[in-house]
């Protein structure tokens, strides 16, 4: 034992005198740094230092790595939640989303590479120490130090013959490539002889490379490795189950069916995974419809005697196929499945039994399968999986039903519940949110048709009908109130959670029981906490009450109003039910009726708008053509001369025939050549679509109006009129008309009257509506153009000041008084605007006064004598993503020049999505920050922003506690009050 440590501590170097009678002046031997397996291959490999050395590698060292990493890998497996229902992953994992603890394979490194370097490297179990070395960087996904330790592994442990040097990788035998090691596999001890770890190294390479989608190369090595004729058969059945997981992976699922079943056959992969595999070859065959061969691999699925969960999935698998296949019938199939529901093995499944048997009559009889589906969301379960398969199955129901409003609030919880692995998890969101806003806008439809119905019945019948609606919807507000009291009282008498007075409650935690480790302290019970929450309720973000959400409870109640919509700001039902009961009077329903000409004219200009969304959502974001068409329908009849009906007659032509209505679809296209000739509609059905044109073309004609932009920039306002005549002449219509004939009007009203002007930007506002950049300006165009006379009036007041100073800059002595520096002209059309608006307050001043404001948070004023730091804050009337950057800028650039020595910081800050501020800080205290608001209230319209009209912002100076009060708060006017009535400014 003492010659062991004095061993160790001279190879650490901590040893260096030994004994004192040792001569001090003996020259010291140069100490050697080579790694001890170095050392040691310099020693003769004696039959007693092959047995120690193979023997302490194997069973230190390599055994309790290889049992580590399996324990990690058995870990994977018990977390893991599949959907059956889809074709499953290939393996029961997905490297990058294993979400593994990486400290657990760093320790499966380390052990095996200790091995490796104390040990001699002519030992037998150094290559199986390499392999478990890159074993564990797959299975953390490092694919570059994985590869780099296979081929390690292939060319160093490549096999040699005494008298050779070098290590020859690659042989031709028969004709034949070679790479393998070959084995001797005959013999009575054949099956205990050590196996070499390159063989295997060749096939986890291999894995690598369809890892990282390398599938030429992959290919390329399992082929050679398929025809090399040194191959050792035992590995046989793994290559075939890597040529199958290659055509699997690449979605060639005909082509994995053969080396699948030789991989089933002939591997040795274990129990498990061969009964994954072949479930998934019964999925295979499935697909396939060869249906025969799939029951039978779903019963070979169970001959293996997997997991409940695999085996029950495969009698399941064996039902819905029995009703596809000849002789088999949709009710026999059924009653399979219910007779599954009386054993007791199958009770952990009862919900997944009820979906099964919905998904078998869906199709044929929609009513039954959601009588099942709901007797599955009541059964309790951990399968959070199976929740959300259960609540898409009720949403698909209501989908193809064309009930929209209940398949929202089913999406809803399914997006809820399900993981970020869930299949179709982008099919739930689109169609949640398109939901939405279809409900929302049939829902504004229906309120504006009830709205005019009302409007238009006799005043007396009229008052007669809102007094009912009053005293409704007071009786509505009440009764909840009462019954929701009462729930609570009921529920807080009968559940012992909420009674104090049971000393022996087994809720009650107890600190002195166990090891003393509490749970929040305990990695592990924390790990497995987690993991059984998941694998329960699904990936839930951190939030209150998350068990009495909308989309977790929303399905239950089908007359709930869809979660996660919110009302628009002209839903009059929404806005009614935020008044207090007691404000509610006829008075208040009156004011929203359309009983005057112009409000009759506002909402039927929203039914039309509403239309039109809607036939758009229908098609775009949910793609049904059948239910945009019927939109459009629908508007055509109610609104024929709606203003973008060239538009609609368009889109119904296109949705026509996509769906081959030839008939239908030529009725329209008639209809926009002959009532629409000449907009860009019509010349798109005469001359195809501009992305038909060919490349030269579009570029010959591009090139022409380059040349006849430049020329209107210019002012040759000639040459532009005959390039437009010489792109018509020369290739007709193209993708670039719209701006053609837009040019051609700018250059008209540069040398024509102001009304052929106004005539030629008419005429393409009325040929381009489905332009929105052209439509756009054309119509900013044509508003200047009606404007002409004030605008240059107002233009001519502006003031430009030269600064006498000599030592300005060239183009800098210049200051510009900006328009709203001065008092503005007042144009007709804002007197007509003002005189509405004073109508309109008239016409309210009936109106009852709306509910008191909520009360205002207490900000507080800190000591004047104690340095508060405090913030300068610049309050936008309006969000402007434009203005608050050219603040920011500003007051950065003005800060560096006037204020470097205070290191003064400026950014945006979000308050509320309609309410951003500009933010300079940090002051000292009240009397800098007072100070700094002064300075900029006087110089930010004339020298820091004058760009910005002065009313569109406000300052004010706000410490740093009263500024997390506001953020908590959001109450920005309540604020302002404060601050107008406790700070005094110049």
């Amino acid at each position: 034992m003492r010659a062991w440590l004095v061993g160790l501590m001279m190879c650490s170097g901590v040893l260096t005198v030994f004994g004192q009678n040792q001569a001090p002046d003996k020259p010291q031997k140069q100490e050697d740094r080579r790694p001890p397996s170095e050392k040691m291959a310099e020693k003769p490999f004696t039959f007693k230092r092959k047995v120690v050395q193979n023997t302490v590698t194997r069973y230190n060292y390599y055994y309790h790595a290889k049992l580590k990493l399996e324990a990690v890998l058995k870990g994977i497996n018990q977390q893991r939640q599949d959907n059956y229902n889809v074709f499953l992953p290939f393996y029961p994992f997905t490297v990058e989303k294993l979400n593994l603890n990486s400290n657990d394979l760093d320790s499966v490194i380390q052990k095996a590479s200790v091995a490796v370097q104390i040990h001699d490297p002519r030992g037998r179990w150094i290559d199986d120490c390499y392999l478990l070395v890159g074993k564990a960087y797959y299975y953390k996904g490092d694919w570059e130090n994985a590869a780099n330790t296979f081929k390690y592994i292939n060319t160093t442990f490549a096999p040699k013959k005494k008298s050779e040097y070098n290590t020859v990788v690659g042989r031709s035998e028969d004709s034949r490539m070679s790479i393998s090691t070959r084995e001797k596999e005959k013999g009575m001890f054949s099956r205990l002889r050590h196996k070499s770890a390159r063989n295997e190294a060749f096939l986890w390479q291999a894995r690598v490379h369809l890892e990282q989608k390398q599938y030429d190369e992959a290919q390329s090595l399992l082929n050679i490795l398929e025809g090399d004729p040194y191959f050792p058969k035992r590995l046989e059945g793994q290559l075939a189950e890597l040529q199958a997981y290659r055509f699997y992976k690449q979605g060639r699922y005909a082509e994995t069916i053969d080396p699948l079943i030789i991989a089933i056959k002939k591997g040795n992969s274990g129990r498990d995974q061969k009964a994954r595999m072949s479930f998934i070859l019964g999925q295979l065959y499935a697909s396939q419809g060869i249906l025969d061969s799939a029951m039978n691999a779903f019963r070979n699925v169970i001959s293996y005697k997997p997991d409940a969960t695999i085996d029950f999935n495969a009698r399941v698998q064996i039902a819905r196929c029995n009703t596809k296949a000849n002789g088999g019938s949709m009710d026999e199939s059924i009653a399979a499945l219910q007779s599954m529901l009386r054993k007791e093995r199958f009770i952990p499944f009862r919900d997944a039994i009820y979906y099964n048997m919905a998904a078998l009559c869906a199709n044929e009889q929609p009513e039954r399968a959601l009588d099942y589906l709901n007797k599955s969301l009541k059964i309790e379960s951990a399968n959070s999986l199976q929740k959300t398969l259960t609540f898409k199955g009720i949403a698909d129901i209501y989908y193809s039903r064309k009930d929209y409003a209940a398949a929202q609030r089913y999406y809803d919880s399914t997006a809820a519940v399900m993981g970020p692995d869930f299949e179709e998890a982008a099919l739930v969101n689109t169609r949640k949110e398109a939901l939405g806003e279809v409900v929302q806008r049939t829902r504004l439809i229906r309120q504006e048709d009830s709205l005019q119905q009302i409007a238009a019945m006799p005043p007396a019948l009229r008052d007669s009908l809102l007094a009912q609606q009053v005293t409704a919807i007071r009786t509505a507000r009440t009764t909840p109130e009462k019954e929701k009291g009462r729930e609570r009282g009921g529920a807080a008498a009968n559940n012992p959670a909420f009674n104090n007075n049971f000393p022996n409650n087994s809720l009650a935690p107890k600190p002195d029981e166990g090891s003393g480790d509490w749970y929040f302290y305990n990695v592990g019970s924390k790990s497995s906490g987690y993991s059984e929450f998941k694998r329960r309720w699904g990936n839930r973000p951190l939030a209150d009450n998350w068990r009495r959400s909308q989309g977790a409870a929303a399905a239950f109640n089908n007359n709930a109003p869809a979660p996660g919509t919110e009302a628009p700001a002209d839903d009059v039902a929404a806005n009614i039910s935020q008044l207090p009961a007691d404000s509610i009077n006829t008075s208040v329903l009156a004011a929203n009726l359309p009983v005057t000409p112009e409000k009759l004219a506002e909402s039927r200009g929203k039914q039309m708008d509403t239309w039109f969304e809607l036939g758009k959502l229908y098609h775009d974001k949910l793609e049904d053509p059948r239910e945009a068409i019927a939109s459009y329908d629908s508007l055509l009849e109610r609104f024929p001369e709606h203003p973008r009906k060239a538009e609609i007659l368009y889109s119904l032509y296109v949705w026509h025939n996509k769906l081959n209505h030839t008939q239908q679809a030529n009725q329209y296209k008639q209809m926009v050549m002959t009532q629409f000739a000449g907009t860009n509609y019509a010349n798109i059905l005469q001359f195809g679509l501009p992305k038909d044109e060919s490349k030269e073309k579009t570029n010959a004609v591009s090139a022409i109006y380059d040349t006849a932009y430049i020329a209107y920039l210019t002012g040759r306002y000639d040459t532009v009129f005959q390039l437009k005549k010489l792109a018509d002449s020369s290739y007709g219509y193209s993708s670039l008309q719209p701006k053609w004939d837009l040019l051609e009007a700018m250059a008209i009203i540069k040398t024509q009257s102001d009304s052929a002007g106004k005539a030629a930007i008419a005429a393409i506002i009325n040929k381009y509506p489905g332009e929105p950049a052209i439509l756009n300006q054309a119509n900013d165009i044509m508003e200047a153009l009606n404007r002409k006379a004030e605008v240059t009036d107002y233009l001519s007041r502006l003031q430009l000041q030269r600064d006498s100073s000599e030592t300005a800059i060239v183009d800098e002595n210049i200051s510009i008084r900006y328009p709203w520096q001065t008092p503005q002209p007042q144009f007709a059309a804002d007197s007509a605007k003002i005189a509405q608006a004073q109508a309109d307050s008239l016409a309210a001043a009936n109106v009852p006064p709306p509910p008191p404001p909520p009360p205002v948070t207490p900000y507080r004023l800190g000591d004047e004598k104690t340095a508060v730091p405090h913030f300068v804050v610049m309050y936008f009337n309006r969000v402007s993503k434009v203005l608050v950057d050219e603040a920011v800028a500003q007051f950065s650039r003005y800060n560096a020049e006037k204020h470097a020595a205070e290191k003064l910081e400026t950014s945006s800050f979000v308050l509320t999505p309609t309410e951003i501020m500009v933010i300079i800080r940090l002051f000292p205290d009240e009397e800098k920050a007072l100070g700094y608001f002064d300075e900029a209230v006087r110089s930010a319209a004339t020298v820091i922003i004058p760009r910005i009209k002065p009313t569109e912002y406000k300052f004010f100076i706000i410490s740093r506690e009263n500024f997390i009060l506001l953020n908590n708060t959001k109450d920005i006017n309540g604020y302002r009050k404060f601050f107008g009535d406790n700070y005094i400014t110049e």
